[in-house]
């Protein structure tokens, strides 16, 4: 456990960092996310390639920004010696200012490279 849990510390300070090249590197190939928030559709889809994609697009949006992600952990498991499943609440704020709070499941799976972010579900949380 203390393997994945130092995996997935790093991977919450790349994602504060706003380093897209180290936030992609997390993104298993074979990921697969299920994402709810969106204002024009009820969810989207997206596999490795595109959501790596998506991020680009996304933190160079943010460029000259402060984006900060606030992880709250509700419930871990580690469902195989291999793959961890944990809930958590994620505040969103952009130059301090929060934007949004989603619930979040994520799976991080050991590969050959090391532990990945394999699965991701977020929705607004009310």
């Amino acid at each position: 456990m203390e393997e994945v849990w130092q995996a997935v510390e790093a991977f919450r300070k790349d994602m504060n960092s706003g380093d897209v090249e180290r936030i992609n590197a997390w993104v298993s190939d074979a990921f697969v996310g299920y994402f709810g928030y969106y204002d024009d559709v009820a969810y989207r889809i997206y596999n490795g390639e595109e959501y790596r994609s998506d991020n680009i697009q996304t933190f160079q949006s943010y460029e000259g920004k402060r984006v900060e992600f606030r992880y709250t952990d509700l419930k871990t498991s580690l469902r195989k010696p291999d793959e961890l499943i944990l809930t958590a609440t994620i505040d969103f704020h952009l130059d301090s200012q929060l934007l949004t709070t989603v619930l979040a499941v994520e799976v991080f799976k050991k590969e050959q490279a090391g532990w990945m972010l394999y699965r991701q579900h977020m929705e607004h949380f009310a």
